[in-house]
């Protein structure tokens, strides 16, 4: 996240093992200097050195213990001798006689970690029949965050209700933050109920323990003074939110579609609103389908697809307005793989027409994920393909979500989005079986 920081070995961290000699602080002497083989020196040091500061490393960061949980946990072991040498000479001049006050203080940061990482459920509330508002009080959860950003949510096992035998208890969610109150430390978290962990949200309680791990993620890269459309697709919507405001707050001009199957899924008005200059409201053609009403004089509404929307907007179609599509300088698209793929395609087609030539786009990809630690675990590598010379690559989304609209082969995400659509099945109906046997 830091290129520069640290020097490197290739594809680790150069490891360095510390020399005292004497001195009050150790030199820092590189492996690649030595005739010592890399296999087997704990070297646990990078080339950090600043202030009398340094900065450790160990497991699959790690050349020597890359490779498997047993060895990672043998970097911990081998290594820590290492970093309590760097304190010994404090410790030795430790006053014994005020080790009671030193207590206290460590009970004091403690209890402020406690407060400060402790999540607990404020409010939980239905939105729409699919979609629900998690509001957590989580106080550096909240502080940290930035537009575009999400966090990894799951109640605790120790917590969940029993049903018929089954422990009522999440997996790891992606779940963007919609808003957050910093002075509360609330943060305002989006599930759409799709899968059986996601319609767990619905059953959490206020007070209800959470283990709420982030920020994590990349912040959505915020321009200044320029013309940008939001394009949002159901649940995506929710992540529009803050960045349409911050957007703003730069002095950028906001049109934003805002997508839905039918006018029962629209959530949330006022923030869509208060996150763009120009809103033009879209639900997908079926019978009995109305127009969402809009509140707004300089706001449009119709009925079709995104893509729809967007044409018949660029071309006049939903008459006069202030922002023209022609002035867009930047596109940010955050909805399902499928949607995402349509405006990509719609790009280089029948957009094209209404497009500047360099107008940059990019995708927020929601792609599976696991770990969330950007980079771990790899189960969420997204293929990219390169539009010029077909060269293929992949990068980790949990890292940067925001990816060129353009490069991604959304053919390749769909198929992993459906890796485990067996496993989800079976495991709505259990779930929708157990709650109605308790119901």
């Amino acid at each position: 996240e830091h290129p520069y920081s640290f020097r490197m070995d290739e594809k680790f961290f150069q490891r360095y093992e510390p020399h005292w000699d004497g001195n009050e602080l150790p030199e820092l002497v590189p492996m690649d200097d030595t005739p010592i083989p890399k296999i087997g020196r704990p070297a646990p040091m990078t080339s950090y050195h600043k202030r009398g500061k340094f900065i450790s490393f160990y497991g699959d960061n790690h050349p020597v213990y890359a490779g498997n949980v047993v060895k990672a946990m043998a970097s911990a072991k081998d290594g820590y001798p290492y970093v309590v040498r760097l304190f010994e000479k404090d410790l030795k001049v430790l006053d014994p006689q005020q080790q009671a006050a030193r207590d206290q203080a460590r009970q004091k940061l403690f209890q402020k970690l406690d407060e400060d990482l402790s999540a607990t459920v404020t409010e939980v509330s239905r939105l729409t029949p699919t979609i629900i508002e998690v509001i957590v009080h989580a106080p550096m959860q909240a502080r940290k965050f930035h537009p575009g950003q999400f966090y990894r949510v799951q109640n605790l096992e120790s917590h969940a209700p029993t049903v018929n035998n089954t422990v009522l208890a999440a997996e790891g969610l992606a779940l963007t933050g919609a808003w957050v109150d910093r002075d509360k430390g609330l943060i305002s978290l989006i599930a759409l109920e799709m899968g059986s962990s996601s319609k767990l949200c619905a059953l959490w309680k206020p007070g209800d323990p959470l283990v709420v791990m982030g920020v994590t993620g990349t912040p959505t890269e915020i321009t200044e003074n320029k013309t940008v459309m939001l394009v949002g697709g159901g649940l995506g919507n929710a992540v529009l939110f803050s960045i349409g405001k911050a957007l703003k707050a730069t002095g950028n001009k906001v049109i934003y579609f805002a997508g839905y199957r039918k006018p029962s899924d629209v959530f949330k008005v006022k923030e869509i609103e208060a996150a763009s200059d120009v809103i033009v409201w879209a639900v997908d053609p079926a019978p009995d389908i109305h127009p969402i009403a809009i509140t707004r004089p300089q706001d449009k509404s119709c009925i079709g697809n995104i893509v729809d929307a967007i044409e018949t907007y660029a071309r006049g179609g939903l008459g006069e307005t202030s922002i023209n599509l022609t002035d867009v300088d930047h596109t940010i698209v955050i909805g399902s793989d499928r949607m995402m793929a349509a405006v990509k395609e719609a790009r280089n087609g029948r957009l094209k027409p209404y497009l500047k030539p360099d107008q940059t786009a990019i995708g927020s990809i929601n792609s599976p994920m696991q770990c969330m630690m950007k980079g771990v675990c790899a189960q969420c590598l997204c293929k990219h393909v390169d539009p010029h010379t077909g060269e293929e690559y992949f990068v980790y989304s949990c890292y940067n979500q925001d990816q060129d609209l353009d490069r991604v082969d959304f053919p390749n995400l769909n198929a992993r989005l459906r890796q485990n659509t067996v496993q989800e099945k079976l495991s709505n109906m259990w779930l929708d079986h157990v709650l109605q046997k308790q119901a």
